[in-house]
Formats: structure tokens, sequence, C-alpha cells
């Protein structure tokens, strides 16, 4: 898609950290115009771990919103990405071919460093760390999606942690459940974002159970078909 002058501003201001001028932030990855997707799926941290040029940024940008162009240009960093992520690709592969929807993925955490850079600064309360969090919220309140999904305990351990204050219409008793669990209730809670309008919130396993076919994953696919309905 043809980005407008505006987005592109904008995903420069997510991209790019103002302290240094380097890239350090993936804020979301998508098939086409993230604003037309329903459905948000997150993990804890960004992947692939990518090394990206400021000079390069008219690029990474193009990248974003254009799946097949970030999968030639960063092939070797996706070879060498966790199977959650691998597992996240597939799953937005059968939504796309089966729901005929966009999936956009994002994470709590918009920081794309190696983890025991992540670790550190979590420890010391970098700003940066911190602005990695701030990140998404802008993403999520920016592209407004129908449904958010939060895949893997780490990453709905995060989220508790930065929207608990933000969720309404809770559907269940206990958010200690286990992911696993919470797969299995459908929506758990609504979450309003700052126009007013509220998303869906879905929780599952990690999409490194995921695989190739989802197989295990039958009945949270059919509550996202219901969603969309």
């Amino acid at each position: 898609m043809a980005i407008s002058t505006g987005f592109l501003k904008k995903i420069q201001r997510w991209v790019i950290d103002n302290e240094s001028g380097e890239v350090l932030f993936l804020p979301f990855q998508a098939q086409g115009n993230p604003y037309k997707s329903r459905v948000l799926l997150v993990g804890a941290f960004p992947e692939p771990l990518l090394q990206v040029n400021a000079a390069d940024f008219p690029i990474l940008a193009e990248t974003l919103v254009d799946k097949d162009l970030f999968t030639d240009l960063f092939r070797d960093e996706i070879e060498e990405a966790s199977r959650e992520y691998k597992g996240a690709i597939n799953f937005a592969s059968y939504v796309a071919e089966a729901l005929n929807e966009q999936v956009v993925l994002s994470s709590i955490n918009c920081l794309n460093l190696e983890s025991t850079e992540l670790k550190q600064l979590k420890k010391d309360k970098d700003p940066l760390y911190l602005d990695g969090f701030t990140i998404f919220k802008e993403v999520v309140d920016e592209f407004e999606p129908e449904v958010l999904i939060v895949q893997g305990s780490s990453a709905f351990k995060l989220f508790i942690e930065q929207f608990k204050a933000r969720l309404v219409d809770l559907e269940v008793d206990d958010l200690a459940l286990s992911v696993q669990a919470l797969e299995q209730k459908g929506v758990i809670a609504k979450l309003e974002l700052d126009s007013g309008k509220i998303v869906n919130i879905l929780v599952c396993r990690s999409m490194g159970a995921y695989g190739k076919e989802g197989k295990t994953f039958g009945e949270f696919k059919a509550n996202l078909k219901q969603l969309l309905k």
C-alpha cells in the first residue's frame, strides 16, 4: 500500500528513538493497510530481531505494510526467530485464508533488542524500556482493532500490568488462570480505547504451540470466527 505522509511520520516516531536517532522499535507488522485490520495479535516483545540503519527507515516503513517485502528483506532474521513468531505467521495466514481477515502483529513492549539487553533495561527501569509500552498503547489506540489476541503467558502478564485499569466487562473471575484455561473462555474482557471504542480481548497459548496448522487451536479458532461474523 502507498503510505501517506502523515502515517509515515507516525511510523517514524514509533520506530526511531528520539535520543539516539537509532531504529530501536518494531511497532507492528501488517499485510496492507493496518487501519482496515480487525485483529491485532500480540506477544511480549517483537520479532524478528532487526538491525536497520536509520537512513533506511523509508524502506523499513514499506516492509511494515507489506509482508512479502518484509520476508524478502529479512529472510535471515526470520529464519533465526522463535517458534512463537513462526506460529504467529502461520496463524495470520490461516485467518487470511479461512476468514478473509488481516491480522496485524504487535507486542506489548515494542522495543526490539536482544533479550539480555531488555532484561537489563527492565531492571534499570530505563526510559527506553518504558517507551516500548507507550508505543504499543499508541498503536492500539491508532488502529482500533475489534479483537486483540494476547498470546502466551509472558505477554498476558505484561498486558495485565499495563492495561488492567482500562479493562471493562470482565467475563472471568480470576485473571490469574493459565493462558490455556483463559483460551477456552472466549472473550475474557473488553478494553476501552482513548476514542471510547471497545475492543474484545482473547487470550491463547503461545503461538509456538500453533505449529503449521494449529490443530490444537480448534476451539480458539471457532471463538474468533464467531466474533468476526
